[in-house]
């Protein structure tokens, strides 16, 4: 999955600044090693937050990946997020032998597609090709993966001595045609742990903001399989909204490449827009519920998808006629990056250093009123933005936007601009530092860094588009 909601010029957005399978054999990717832990099947469309959740999945000793499919219907485009997956094997120096296949590039229903540009830098792997800190992911040279990812599905799943676990990690599309080709393999398959779904939360697709991308681009995929009767674990935006990306996450990723896969990561968020944009940890916390469960909150929910064509197609929501299914409906980031940190660092925790008090600024959201929690003053440098929406009302989501003052303007100034009626324009002497989001029930703490000066907090409630000028912090 990857979407971002966005806070700019004033107003929220929803935005972020596939050859058909044929037959063969399977491409050979790798030594042979016995196959050890829970065996687990990935279906993945290669984004830049799937690959980090392969490498978590693939360095975890308690898990054996038994083959990898990738989404023709997804972020890359299936030939080559498949030749990306065997780039990513060698390069983790993976022994155990994973197959790879990939699926047909349309959904069930419909003619819905990630946008283009994703779909480009998906299918260069985001230009990791070059050799950074010893790790080298050059073009395959291999054999080309021809595997049909719905044959590979169904043989792996069907031959399996034990049941296997399903991680979902893209549109359901192939998943939904495996079951179509075999529904016996229901029966062996443990569970199906997948990242989709915005439940109470608003969503991240760009037309409606109501539904999240997986689901969005095959609403009729993810509703078949949700109806299947296999155990499903929705991890949906409602938990993944808690856990950002930030510049502290990054720091101490570059800071301990001890690993393959840390150095990987930390190659990736080298790129600054993992920090400056709001990015969060939707695949990779996918994959640390599928292993382990401490860092989220499940409840079981009866789940409906919409099919129908309208704004609710693709709207993952709650009703009395749905499907019984588990829900991420809150996730811990400190848990999360202990556990996926350890298991990147070699099984070696690696602690996220705590921010001091003097750098922590807080907003919070009744559904009415804000109210400002932290300094009037901080020192210039990286500080953590903590955002609470508590609002009782449904997809009742706020964003904050942080301006430094120029020319001696005050708080005074950006409540006049309000009163005018024309706060979507963002005048000269508000210059823009940082944009960030809160979903309902989300308590997200973000990473931001401020030069001195004069800064504005102005909240913007997402359902009526009414801006509110909070308070002014002195950066030193």
């Amino acid at each position: 999955m990857f979407g971002v909601r966005r806070l700019a010029s004033g107003v929220l957005t929803g935005a972020l600044a596939g050859a058909a399978a044929c037959g063969g054999p399977a491409a050979p990717t790798a030594q042979v090693a016995p196959a050890r832990g829970m065996p687990v099947i990935v279906d993945t469309d290669m984004a830049s937050d799937d690959i980090m959740a392969l490498a978590y999945l693939l360095d975890d000793p308690a898990v054996s990946v038994r083959a990898i499919t990738v989404e023709g219907t997804g972020v890359a485009h299936g030939l080559p997020g498949a030749r990306n997956a065997l780039r990513l094997i060698r390069a983790l120096r993976i022994r155990q032998p994973i197959p790879v296949g990939y699926g047909p590039p349309s959904p069930l229903a419909g003619s819905r597609s990630f946008p283009l540009a994703w779909r480009a830098g998906a299918d260069a792997m985001y230009g990791l090709g070059l050799a950074m800190d010893g790790l080298g992911l050059p073009a395959w040279r291999g054999p080309q993966p021809a595997e049909s990812a719905v044959r590979l599905l169904v043989r792996t799943i069907t031959r399996s001595p034990r049941p296997v676990r399903l991680i979902t990690l893209g549109p359901l599309t192939d998943v939904a045609l495996a079951l179509r080709a075999d529904p016996g393999i229901a029966d062996k398959i443990a569970g199906i742990y997948a990242m989709a779904g915005a439940v109470r939360v608003p969503g991240n697709e760009p037309v409606h903001g109501l539904a999240e991308w997986n689901v969005y681009i095959d609403p009729t995929a993810a509703a078949r399989v949700l109806r299947s009767g296999i155990p499903m674990t929705f991890i949906p935006l409602d938990a993944s909204d808690n856990v950002p990306i930030t510049p502290f996450f990054r720091n101490v990723v570059q800071a301990h490449p001890r690993t393959r896969a840390m150095r990987l990561v930390a190659n990736m968020l080298r790129d600054p827009y993992y920090t400056q944009a709001p990015v969060y940890f939707w695949d990779p916390l996918a994959a640390v519920t599928a292993t382990d469960q401490r860092a989220v909150r499940l409840q079981p929910e009866r789940l409906v998808i919409g099919t129908a064509e309208g704004p609710g197609r693709g709207v993952t929501r709650v009703s009395p006629s749905g499907t019984t299914a588990r829900v991420a409906v809150w996730a811990s980031a400190p848990a999360f990056q202990r556990q996926f940190l350890t298991v990147l660092n070699g099984g070696r925790p690696l602690p996220v250093p705590t921010v001091p008090a003097a750098r922590r600024l807080a907003v919070s959201f009744d559904g009415s009123s804000y109210r400002y929690h932290g300094p009037r003053g901080a020192p210039a440098g990286p500080l953590q933005v903590r955002l609470a929406d508590r609002s009782p009302v449904a997809l009742d989501s706020f964003g904050l936007v942080i301006g430094k003052l120029l020319h001696g303007r005050t708080l005074a100034d950006v409540q006049a601009v309000i009163r005018r009626g024309t706060a979507t324009r963002v005048p000269a002497w508000f210059k823009v530092a940082a944009t960030i989001p809160a979903a309902p029930y989300a308590q997200p703490a973000w990473g931001v860094t401020l030069g001195p000066g004069r800064y504005a907090l102005v909240c913007q409630r997402v359902r009526d588009g009414a801006w509110y000028a909070l308070t002014t912090v002195i950066i030193r």
